[in-house]
């Protein structure tokens, strides 16, 4: 077994985390940010790192987990899901019902589950109070979870953003960051969920998972694609990210919505 197969086995052992899961390419990519951080040459000599610095296993398992994103990201997606969203509204309404369940999966620092509640704001109006929205953001990292919870962003997050949403769901705050106003901070719920070893959320109306499972191995993107096609009710939408490719027997269970937004229906 060679060093970076160790440093690979190591982390697993030590802190659960299946490094295995994970294509090769991207844990270099990862693992050389900490080794240029703390001097490190080799994978071996970074071993002795992690055996000999308290933070650092909480540094790298960050940095292994990140994933910044920025509202509105991919706007011709958000068009669609725009489209999206009044279709379900309007067959539920036609049935009468009034609930509405969407899950960020890999929500990162929120801004996806946030944009989300605004196209809701814009479509349903004043008829907003009238249904029972429930937008379940989740992530593996702690700090992406308490970034997305308080809902305070730097303006370079916010490019996507046209300025009539900026006025109306966002506050200004000290150091010219801004806060997303409380009515849609209370739509959104923030909560740890592990997509590889955690169970599936269930009855999702529509399920966001974006340039998330591009970082894992096929066999893992299969598992995960009948995972998410479990969790949504029948007729459910599924949005993934643009580089990214149905595989496994999802491919088959799926109707494309979108083939260019990567938008599918169950």
């Amino acid at each position: 077994m060679d060093d970076f197969e160790k440093l690979k086995d190591k982390i697993s052992r030590d802190k659960h985390f299946s490094c295995s899961q994970y294509k090769d390419p991207y844990l270099k990519r990862r693992f050389a940010i900490r080794m240029r951080a703390t001097g490190a040459k080799t994978y071996r000599s970074y071993i002795k790192v992690l055996d000999t610095v308290p933070d650092e296993y909480q540094i790298l398992l960050d940095v292994l987990t990140v994933n910044v994103t920025e509202f509105f990201r991919d706007v011709s997606v958000f068009t669609e899901v725009e489209r999206v969203l009044r279709s379900i509204i309007k067959e539920k309404q036609a049935k009468k019902q009034n609930t509405l369940h969407i899950w960020s999966a890999g929500c990162s620092n929120g801004s996806e589950a946030y944009t989300i509640t605004m196209l809701l704001d814009q479509i349903l109006g004043p008829k907003t109070k009238d249904f029972k929205i429930t937008i379940l953001a989740t992530d593996i990292d702690n700090a992406s979870l308490k970034r997305g919870s308080d809902g305070i962003y730097d303006p370079n997050l916010l490019k996507g953003v046209k300025r009539s949403y900026l006025t109306k769901y966002f506050e200004k705050i000290n150091g010219g960051q801004y806060q997303v106003i409380a009515p849609n901070r209370k739509i959104v719920t923030f909560k740890k969920h592990d997509l590889i070893n955690d169970r599936p959320h269930a009855m999702m109306d529509v399920v966001f998972c974006r340039n998330v499972v591009i970082y894992f191995s096929r066999e893992l993107q299969e598992t995960l694609f009948a995972n998410f096609y479990k969790s949504l009710v029948d007729g459910g939408y599924f949005v993934m990210g643009k580089t990214e490719t149905l595989v496994g027997e999802a491919k088959d269970k799926f109707i494309p919505v979108s083939n260019k937004e990567r938008i599918y229906r169950k």
